[in-house]
């Protein structure tokens, strides 16, 4: 551990930022000793800066939009999100002492328009939860055996853990510390990296926008089309020119659709969403009869900002000196569409370091998305944007790291209790992959159910603690270091896809049940797997716990307020959610 005392339980989590933090919280509260590792000299510094310092920390649609709103690899995300959902994490800052509020598009921020707050909050919840922080680099993840035994630092530090969680983003905003180093702890430790790429990242253009830089649109809508005419994108929103050309939220979700070669899309904004062409002319009709004796580019004030007037007038092809009494019928039209119709032409993406967030990192494949472990090396485990997943703007990708971080830290608590209790925890992704190594070694097809259902009748699967760690024995072999390679992770990947697979591994999880003391975890072992299991327990925390601790943070704060109000407001959420 970071003191060098070698005190058995201890968690290193590498990186400190959102999904750093929470993971360290989640680790603590369930009775570890954590130890952050972070290279900056403060926690959260991507995190201070994110929604422009104010922090959209998450989006208070129903749970189930939010995998909407995942475009990629969204089903990896089903367990941690159920498990600590964007309501959950509302109620953590709020019964942390951050007021929220919920603006346009169910986007939440602090009350008080400070990502500083969020970052304050976490880290107060660090310090009284005595989780030490150690302001250093990670060099290498030590494994032995298949498994983690601890983290080397870059000056020298041997910090000895039971479980290692990387947390340290992608590589976006690299001045802040996401700077990539998390993909070679995960390659060293045997992981594949999809090769990261920009996601929500501003957009060059062919057109020179240097006049119109700094120039912010509201309530305009935009639109993407391929060569073809075909519609890969349309939103509704705020959007800003730079001097490279256009950046802000609906430009930003709208790169997510522009593959990786955005210069054979075109990119139209309507300048005026909520008029049709015929309520347009209408509007502009008005505005000529007003400026009727005035040159063309003196007429546009009450319909455009000063910037956009010169290249609306430009790409209506009208004279500007022309007098607008002289403007014909068709000239409007021409104007009405290059109002309605204000095209670029996309020339890349902004490099991958202005990117809001990393598409691209450690392969879904490789991680158990019910616990965040990693399937190729016991004890590590994966958080927040080292993770090839990522979302839309509104607070989406935040609520991936909290979610994911709550879960990594969440996760480690079960086979704590077992060391404890001297029982056998039953890695239930370890008989899949035993199956899997099984149909690899006789080269059946790992995905035809007619042989995966043959060979299961032949298979002698057993788990022993020895040693201090799990070993899997695949007919009286142990194979606990052979089922950890990739190949044998996309085996599992296929078998447990089977029916019938997953059949025959609950028959035999029920057996190891009757024949060991054992501790199994998942949403399904106390319903499914082991319904009449004699010690079920239930890690949650009540409405009336919430509710305690919620008044009793308002009214050290000195706010008038009922327990039954606090209690009221937390089972409506509650309900909004289940619903």
């Amino acid at each position: 551990c970071a003191s060098g005392t070698g005190k058995k339980g201890m968690i290193a989590v590498i990186g400190g930022g959102p999904a750093g933090m929470m993971a360290a919280i989640s680790a603590a509260e369930n009775g570890s000793d954590v130890v952050i590792i972070e290279k900056n000299k403060i926690l959260g510094k991507k995190l201070r800066i994110t929604g422009k310092g104010r922090c959209n920390v998450t989006n208070a649609c129903p749970v189930e939009e939010i995998f909407e709103n995942i475009p990629s690899n969204r089903r990896f995300a089903y367990s941690a999100i159920y498990d600590f959902s964007n309501r959950d994490l509302m109620d953590f800052f709020e019964e942390n002492g951050v007021p929220l509020k919920t603006e346009r598009g169910q986007r939440v921020f602090p009350v008080s328009d400070k990502a500083s707050d969020i970052a304050f909050a976490l880290e107060r919840k660090i310090s009284k939860l005595n989780i030490k922080i150690i302001t250093d680099s990670a060099e290498k993840i030590i494994i032995g055996n298949n498994a983690v035994s601890g983290v080397l630092t870059k000056s020298g530090k041997n910090i000895s853990a039971e479980s290692v969680i990387i947390a340290t983003g992608g590589k976006s905003y690299s001045r802040t510390g996401s700077d990539g180093s998390g993909y070679i702890l995960s390659e060293k430790a045997g992981h594949s990296i999809i090769s990261p790429k920009p996601s929500l990242v501003p957009i060059e253009t062919v057109e020179n926008t240097k006049n119109l830089m700094g120039l912010s649109l509201k309530n305009v809508s935009v639109n993407i089309f391929t060569k073809t005419g075909k519609k890969l994108f349309s939103d509704f929103g705020e959007m800003m020119f730079s001097h490279f050309g256009l950046t802000g939220p609906i430009i930003l979700s709208a790169s997510c659709h522009m593959g990786e070669t955005p210069c054979d899309k075109t990119i139209e904004i309507d300048l005026k969403p909520a008029l049709n062409d015929k309520m347009l002319d209408a509007r502009i009709t008005r505005d000529f009869l007003k400026y009727r004796n005035k040159d063309f580019h003196n007429s546009l004030s009450d319909l455009l900002p000063v910037k956009l007037i010169g290249i609306i007038i430009e790409r209506s092809g009208i004279d500007p000196y022309k007098k607008v009494n002289m403007i014909t019928k068709e000239e409007r039209k021409k104007l009405v569409h290059a109002i309605k119709h204000f095209s670029f032409t996309p020339k890349g993406y902004r490099p991958i370091e202005e990117a809001i967030v990393t598409s691209g990192g450690v392969s879904v494949k490789e991680i158990d998305p019910s616990t965040m472990m990693s399937k190729i090396t016991d004890g590590l485990y994966f958080a927040g944007e080292i993770i090839d997943i990522d979302a839309y703007t509104g607070g989406f990708n935040l609520q991936i790291a909290f979610s994911t971080g709550h879960l990594a830290g969440k996760s480690t608590i079960s086979k704590k209790v077992s060391e404890l209790m001297g029982f056998v925890y039953i890695d239930t992704g370890a008989m899949y992959r035993a199956v899997g190594l099984k149909a690899l070694k006789i080269g059946i097809d790992t995905k035809d159910e007619d042989a995966l259902s043959s060979l299961l009748k032949d298979v002698v699967l057993d788990i022993k603690h020895e040693q201090g760690s799990q070993h899997i024995y695949l007919d009286g072999e142990d194979v606990s270091s052979l089922i950890r390679t990739p190949e044998v992770s996309m085996a599992a990947s296929d078998v447990s896809a089977i029916p019938s697979v997953r059949e025959a591994m609950v028959y035999l999880q029920r057996n190891l049940a009757k024949n060991h003391n054992v501790v199994m975890d998942g949403r399904d072992i106390g319903t499914c797997v082991l319904p009449d299991a004699e010690v079920k327990i239930f890690l949650t925390a009540s409405i009336e716990a919430r509710a305690e601790r919620r008044f009793k943070e308002l009214k050290e704060k000195g706010m008038d307020i009922s327990f039954n109000d606090v209690k009221s407001d937390i089972t409506i959420r509650r309900v909004q959610l289940l619903r």
